[in-house]
């Protein structure tokens, strides 16, 4: 298996695999430059890689993209087991303002949500069902759109949130506040096929389509509260909540992260290093 159909077979979009193939011919050929190989260059070597790109006029972002690049790279190598290890693993460059979660709201704050979401007479029942998968699972709209009825075992208390190219498939434990819900959904609609909570349509802009089904649902829950802002958000606030019960690589099972160090931007004991580190970099006035 070339990297390629290693990519490929992950489910990266083609657009994404061409541009790792870009990169990583250019890594490739530096190697070649420096008579080393892609089975034994080292950490050292990866460093002095950053230092000539950064020669180059190439941008600290864009020498952090090429090295989370070769991570994939390297872990495709070990899946061919031509190596035993990862000489990118862990390097990133420093100085980047990353991406912090902000304006999470509490599990108290999601669970009276959820609650008070629940009783309103003039929600659709399937709209409710998402919100809980939101909130008791962590699954995104693009998980939301997969989960069919086969996914659902009622008997065991389990629901599997199929895989995206951005997160991996898993098996998650209903609540008990959400069971009663799904049965009625799913005797209600015991012969649809397909993908659970989504509707045939003639266009993209119909009321049933999945992804407008669920602006309209963040609206109706930012009248119930209003620092209500994105499924994102809600996401963000169900894994911070996970990582102060659970230790890390739980977490990163039940979020779906293909890798560890998605889930350790969630940690509590991160945030104020994160809040500090982009205060630094956008001082107040």
């Amino acid at each position: 298996m070339n990297f390629t159909e290693y990519l490929q077979q992950k489910k990266y979009t083609q657009k994404t695999v061409a541009t790792y193939g870009f990169y990583i011919r250019r890594f490739l050929s530096w190697l070649e430059s420096e008579n080393l190989s892609a089975e034994s260059f080292t950490y050292t070597d990866l460093l002095e890689y950053m230092r000539d790109c950064q020669e180059k006029g190439i941008t600290n972002r864009t020498v952090n993209n090429m090295l989370g690049i070769i991570r994939h790279y390297c872990n495709y190598l070990n899946h061919e087991k031509k190596r035993s290890d990862n000489p990118a693993a862990g390097v990133f460059i420093k100085g980047l303002v990353r991406k912090l979660p902000s304006g999470l709201l509490n599990f108290e704050e999601l669970e009276e949500l959820y609650r008070q979401y629940s009783i309103q007479l003039r929600v659709e029942q399937s709209k409710k069902i998402m919100f809980g998968l939101m909130v008791y699972q962590g699954t995104s709209v693009a998980e939301l759109m997969r989960i069919t009825a086969q996914d659902i075992k009622l008997k065991e208390g389990k629901i599997k949130i199929r895989g995206t190219k951005r997160t991996s498939e898993r098996i998650l434990s209903l609540n008990a506040n959400q069971m009663i819900s799904i049965q009625q959904y799913l005797n209600e609609n015991k012969f649809k096929e397909g993908a659970l909570f989504t509707e045939l349509t003639k266009t993209k802009n119909s009321k049933r389509n999945i992804n407008n089904r669920v602006r309209y649902m963040l609206l109706q829950l930012k009248q119930l509260n209003d620092k209500v802002t994105s499924a994102k958000q809600i996401r963000s606030s169900v894994i911070t909540h996970w990582l102060r019960r659970n230790n890390l690589r739980q977490v990163q099972y039940m979020a779906g992260h293909k890798y560890v160090s998605s889930t350790q931007r969630y940690q509590v004991n991160n945030l104020d290093d994160l809040k500090n580190e982009l205060q630094q970099h956008h001082p107040m006035s």
